[in-house]
């Protein structure tokens, strides 16, 4: 059948997109040719620059990098020579505080000491001036406001906080400050010594009165605002069958149960003779009628 003029035309069209390569005689489709078009153009600005973006770096930035992690390796090793030698012969803050505290607690014993002495040359003195009776009389006073010491037959019962060292990794122990004396202990057993008739109460010689505080503050257990140090002992001066009334307060039971729990020690003897020192002089408080301005005290001395 013979070709018409459009068919012809169409061939030469179809023969100019299609062609063949190689020896096989397989012809390759149009796409192909795309795609190898596509492979043999330039790279787009992009693609170039994400292409140097991953090149080897210059030997600058190399150098910039070594220098700084030269720097850091420098730094750090100071600083561990520097903690190193802070915790092995050098004074620290923690050193310096704790001398601190001892030198102040030690000025304080040494002030006590003194009032003491002045306390019983001003008694002398008082004897001297107000003469026997009224001396007597005055002496009574004193004992009343525990401005005295007080010497008889008593208790001393001790406490004492529990030695953790064998417990430290044990998963069961309680918390550290569990196993520690606190004030409410002490406070326990000085209202039992009072309540089972107790003439006079002291903890590590200081002389409990009725404006006595006993409390904590941090880990330390305060009387009168002076820290103590364990073990802690409250002795009583009071009658012969003392320790025998302690333990039948509830006080007894209060000890038993927090050695029992929380290894708290605790001991008490008795002694045909204990001594309570006298309390700490403190200042001067005077009464006035009500609505009245109060007085200073220096108008009157």
């Amino acid at each position: 059948m013979p070709e018409t003029k459009r068919f012809r035309r169409a061939r030469r069209f179809a023969e100019r997109r299609v062609t063949s390569r190689g020896t096989d005689g397989q012809r390759e489709s149009y796409s192909s040719s795309l795609l190898e078009s596509l492979w043999l153009r330039t790279p787009e600005p992009d693609y170039e620059l994400a292409a140097k973006s991953g090149a080897p770096k210059r030997p600058s930035t190399k150098l910039i990098a070594g220098i700084v992690a030269v720097f850091l390796g420098l730094t750090g090793s100071i600083a561990v020579v520097q903690l190193t030698r802070g915790s092995g012969g050098e004074r620290t803050t923690s050193d310096y505080l704790i001398e601190q505290i001892e030198q102040r607690s030690q000025e304080n014993e040494d002030l006590a000491a003194s009032n003491e002495r002045r306390a019983a040359r001003l008694n002398e003195a008082q004897t001297t001036a107000l003469g026997e009776d009224r001396s007597s009389e005055l002496d009574a006073l004193a004992e009343r406001a525990a401005l005295t010491p007080v010497t008889g037959p008593g208790v001393t019962l001790t406490l004492t906080d529990q030695d953790t060292s064998a417990l430290d990794n044990d998963p069961r122990a309680a918390p550290p400050e569990a196993n520690k004396v606190h004030d409410e202990d002490i406070q326990a057993v000085i209202n039992a010594m009072f309540a089972s008739g107790a003439y006079a109460v002291a903890v590590n010689d200081h002389r409990i009165t009725t404006t006595s505080a006993v409390r904590s503050a941090g880990g330390a257990i305060l009387v009168n605002y002076d820290p103590l140090r364990p073990p802690y002992e409250v002795v009583a001066v009071g009658p012969e069958d003392l320790i025998d009334r302690l333990d039948q307060t509830q006080a007894a039971s209060y000890l038993a149960t927090i050695s029992k729990d929380y290894g708290i020690g605790y001991s008490a003897s008795t002694s045909a003779e204990v001594t309570v020192p006298a309390a700490e002089l403190s200042q001067s408080r005077y009464a006035q009628p009500k609505g009245q301005e109060p007085a200073d005290s220096e108008e009157r001395q």
